[in-house]
């Protein structure tokens, strides 16, 4: 097993524990909801770049009948809060609705310096981390 494996399980299931965690759509308060996970494979792209490529936030939610953007959310490692991911990810999904930054506690300056530098305003910035007898701990900054 690779390093860019293991870290790839743990963006993966960091991912799906936010979904479940944080957008629990369809629920009672919206019915209309739906929360839809891009991880580990690709299942619905909000959009294209400025490459023409198509744009797979990690998790999406949409309004039903159709697919209406509500939210997008994408989960980052300590690895991948680098210029890289601001201008090739956060900056172009931030044009195209409201972007939720999930980030490894400790990350918080570097990202706030990133989306400043980009121009980049996402909806919210919060951190994650994993707690070994508490499991996930998100934390809205």
């Amino acid at each position: 097993m690779t390093l860019r494996y293991l870290r790839d399980q743990r963006h993966d299931a960091t991912v799906l524990e936010i979904a479940r965690l944080k957008f629990p759509f369809p629920n009672d308060e919206f019915p209309e909801y739906e929360t839809i996970v891009n991880e580990p494979e690709p299942k619905l792209s909000v959009g294209k770049g400025p490459d023409g490529k198509d744009l797979f936030p990690d998790i999406v939610v949409v309004r039903r009948p159709g697919l209406w953007l509500q939210m997008m959310a994408e989960v980052e490692t300590r690895d991948t809060v680098d210029e890289q991911s601001a201008e090739r990810e956060w900056l172009p999904f931030s044009r195209l609705g409201d972007l939720y930054l999930y980030v490894p506690v400790g990350c918080v300056d570097e990202t706030k310096r990133l989306c400043k530098k980009f121009g980049i305003r996402p909806k919210g910035i919060r951190t994650w981390r994993f707690r070994p007898v508490w499991g996930l701990e998100v934390v809205e900054v």
